[in-house]
Parts: structure tokens; C-alpha cells; sequence
């Protein structure tokens, strides 16, 4: 009787990555990706970036994790920066399709986004101040150079 040889599992290098250099895979990443699949199937529940599905253009595995927001992709050290992007951002879209207008602070030039209108959309006052950038409307932590 033939019996299957079981595959070594071959255990990647560890490769020291900047942020930088994740955020370039990650827009190298979803330039390759057909139509049909979402960035968000890089990213695992605790909001960790799963680089298996990266290896060809890394060659190995971060020494390092890295975390990405689901729904502005923005790829942060921490995870909790990602979930509160993640929690402002649907705070404002559901912001905006009950009321139809965007949740920032009224004059502001830089769209800070007022956590005072989207407070019954959120589970608490976030700490860090969030923008809501001029062409997508997504949110972001950067604020926005005029």
C-alpha cells in the first residue's frame, strides 16, 4: 500500500519591517487582488494583518505585528487604533444615512469629526481626535494638511 508523505511545514524568516513598508505591500496588494476580494480578507478578527496571504511580496513573516483597520485599511502597530477607526467610521456612516449630513465640528477646515453628534453611534467618548478626510469620507487619524 503507497502512503502519503506529510509536508514539512517550511517556517518562513522573519523580515524587520517598517509600517511604512506594510502600508506599501498593502497598496501593492490591493493593486494585485481581482475585483471580487476585498482587502478585508487580509485582515484577521483581532484586527491582526495575515501576512500568509503576503508572503510572496515579503519573503517571510514580520518580526513585528501590524493591525489594519476593515474599513479604512489604514495599517497601524496597535490594535486598538485600528478598532476605533473601525467604531468611528461606521458611528459616521450611520451618522450620515440617518441624517444625511457629516458629522463634523461646524467651520473646522480640517473635518475633524465631532464625537458630540455621533455620541448615540459609539460605545464611548474615543481619547484620540479623528478627521474625515475631503474625497472618500473615510475616517482617519491624520489630520488633513491644507
Amino acid at each position: 500500500m503507497f502512503w502519503k508523505k506529510k509536508k514539512e511545514e517550511v517556517e518562513e524568516p522573519e523580515v524587520d519591517l517598517s509600517i511604512e513598508d506594510v502600508r506599501q505591500v498593502i497598496m501593492e496588494a490591493a493593486s494585485d487582488l481581482p475585483l471580487a476580494i476585498s482587502l478585508r480578507s487580509l485582515v484577521n478578527d483581532d484586527y491582526s494583518i495575515d501576512f500568509s496571504l503576503l508572503k510572496s511580496k515579503i519573503k517571510g513573516v514580520p518580526s513585528q505585528p501590524f493591525y489594519m483597520s476593515k474599513e479604512t485599511f489604514e495599517v497601524f502597530e496597535a490594535p486598538e487604533q485600528a478598532k476605533l477607526l473601525d467604531d468611528v467610521q461606521r458611528a459616521v456612516d450611520q451618522f450620515v444615512k440617518e441624517k444625511d449630513e457629516l458629522p463634523v465640528i461646524p467651520g473646522d477646515p480640517h473635518r475633524k469629526i465631532s464625537y458630540f453628534m455621533i455620541k448615540d453611534y459609539l460605545h464611548g467618548t474615543p481619547q484620540e481626535t479623528t478627521y474625515l478626510s475631503k474625497h472618500d469620507n473615510l475616517v482617519t487619524h491624520r489630520r488633513p494638511i491644507n
